[in-house]
C-alpha cells in the first residue's frame, strides 16, 4: 500500500559559519558571493571606513545584509 503521507520533508544541510575578523575579510567574503554584484555599495562604504566611528557602522550594516540574506558568518572582534 503507498503512503498518501506528502507532507514536506525538512532538510538542514549542516553550513559552517565563516569566521571573518577584519573589514577587508568581510569585503573579500562579499565579493566571494554569487550576489556580489548587489553587495558593491556596501563593501564601498566598507573600505572607506577609516575612522573608529565610520568602522563601527561599516561593521552594522555588514552585520544588517548578512543577517538579512542569511549568510553564515561569525564575526570575531
Amino acid at each position: 500500500m503507498q503512503s498518501t503521507d506528502i507532507r514536506p520533508q525538512h532538510a538542514r544541510p549542516s553550513q559552517s559559519s565563516t569566521v571573518l575578523a577584519s573589514l577587508d575579510e568581510a569585503a573579500d567574503f562579499l565579493r566571494s558571493l554569487p550576489i556580489a554584484e548587489h553587495a558593491e555599495p556596501l563593501i564601498d562604504v566598507m573600505e572607506a571606513a577609516d575612522e573608529p566611528e565610520m568602522e563601527r557602522r561599516a561593521w552594522q550594516a555588514f552585520e544588517t545584509f548578512a543577517c538579512a540574506m542569511r549568510l553564515p558568518v561569525r564575526l570575531v572582534a
